[in-house]
């Protein structure tokens, strides 16, 4: 008699069946009284990427993601003003010095751009600051990161560190998510969620050797290592998810708005969790959870679709959510924050140089991630609520899978 097939052994429509099927029940009955516990809207510092979501950049006009150097700015405009300064960058302008600087057509003169940004309030010395209170801490970073041995972070090699850990089977992935004694899943249910946290689990690993194979990444503490991933791994997971399940998004042929270039799509039904494992629409709403599942795939996935985001748009965006300088306690603050930035340039680059006809796709990649900041907080409200989440303390975790050999391929 054969034993019971693990997820990497179903085919596609058996693995759909399975999720409709058994994980429906599962989620149905682990959802008390049919509903989830409202969840207390956060409260976020000021430089936290949905602080400013409700606010215009004050250069561009562009969706702000909060207040720098004392303006309401995107990420594209205070990357912009920060280089600048740091860099001590001197622009000329080849008009009349009256460029429009809008959301499309701020890169056509860097000149024009900084001048509205020091018009609208911005302050050098508020650049100036922030890098002398990291340097003060950080100098032996500063030393180790200098400009001529940052250009081996490209877009070439964040790509090849994507595409390396894509084909890692992740056999040795430590159960961070698990179905425990404690989890409140009903016994006849714990074979599908399990198979479930398996997928995920292995996703994770791919996430942390995808960080290791980052150039730089495994120069830093392993204390700021683990604060990294901590930080970011569920963004990541979602991020990594969301790409996943472009292709089951369909057009919506049946919608024809007269003189409309804009293509409709179907409502989203199936969301890719891994490699021959998706995870349908139904299953979402017998566990009340539709609203994370549509905003998934509405705010992420069709985004990426309309996009047509590629897959070294995917990774630089990960690279850039990994990087995170913001975070209190890291060692390596200035450094990570200088690593970022190479990111930030290299993609913004990418996108002039594949689309130079759209002068705003950089600025519409950045502004997916604090939707994606956002479902991500949901999406850990709920695996918390479900004791999905082992006992052991993520630090830990993390500590761990550092700890097992690493083999840059």
């Amino acid at each position: 008699m054969e034993g019971p097939m693990s997820p990497m052994d179903v085919k596609p429509l058996e693995l759909q069946q399975l999720n409709n099927n058994n994980l429906q029940g599962a989620y149905s009955a682990m959802s008390p009284m049919g509903s989830m516990p409202p969840t207390p809207a956060p409260n976020y510092p000021p430089n936290h990427p949905l602080s400013g979501s409700k606010h215009l950049c004050s250069i561009c006009g562009d969706k702000a993601s909060g207040k720098h150097y004392g303006v309401y700015s995107c990420e594209g405009c205070k990357g912009f003003f920060k280089r600048t300064v740091r860099k001590d960058l001197t622009y000329a302008c080849r008009e009349d010095r009256n460029c429009i600087v809008d959301k499309r057509q701020r890169n056509r003169c860097q000149y024009c751009r900084y001048q509205k940004c020091l018009m609208c309030g911005m302050k050098r010395e508020a650049v100036q600051e922030e890098r002398s209170r990291g340097s003060k801490a950080n100098v032996k970073v500063e030393e180790s990161y200098p400009t001529s041995t940052m250009k081996d972070l490209t877009v070439e090699r964040i790509l090849d560190a994507e595409q390396k850990s894509e084909t890692m089977n992740g056999d040795n992935a430590l159960p961070y998510l698990r179905v425990g004694s404690s989890s409140m899943v009903p016994a006849e249910y714990k074979g599908p969620v399990s198979h479930l946290c398996q997928m995920v689990n292995r996703q994770i690993f791919q996430l942390v050797d995808f960080a290791r194979r980052l150039p730089h990444f495994n120069t830093l503490q392993k204390a700021d290592q683990i604060m990294l991933l901590k930080s970011g791994w569920n963004e990541l997971l979602i991020a990594t998810v969301a790409w996943r399940s472009v292709e089951y998004i369909e057009p919506d042929e049946s919608v024809n708005i007269m003189g409309s270039q804009e293509r409709r799509w179907k409502q989203p039904s199936l969301m890719c969790i891994g490699p021959n494992f998706t995870l349908h629409r139904n299953s979402a709403n017998q566990a009340n959870v539709t609203p994370i599942f549509d905003r998934i795939l509405t705010e992420l996935s069709i985004k990426m679709k309309k996009l047509a985001l590629d897959k070294t748009e995917l990774a630089c965006l990960k690279a850039i959510i990994l990087l995170n300088s913001d975070l209190r306690g890291l060692q390596a603050k200035t450094g990570i924050d200088e690593l970022r930035e190479k990111v930030y340039s290299s993609l913004e680059e990418y996108c002039r140089r594949n689309h130079p006809a759209d002068d705003g796709r950089f600025a519409q990649l950045l502004l997916r991630l604090p939707a994606l900041r956002s479902i991500s907080l949901k999406c850990l409200d709920h695996l918390f609520f479900f004791h999905l989440i082992g006992d052991k303390p993520i630090e830990q975790f993390f500590e761990e899978m550092l700890d097992q050999p690493f083999m840059a391929n």
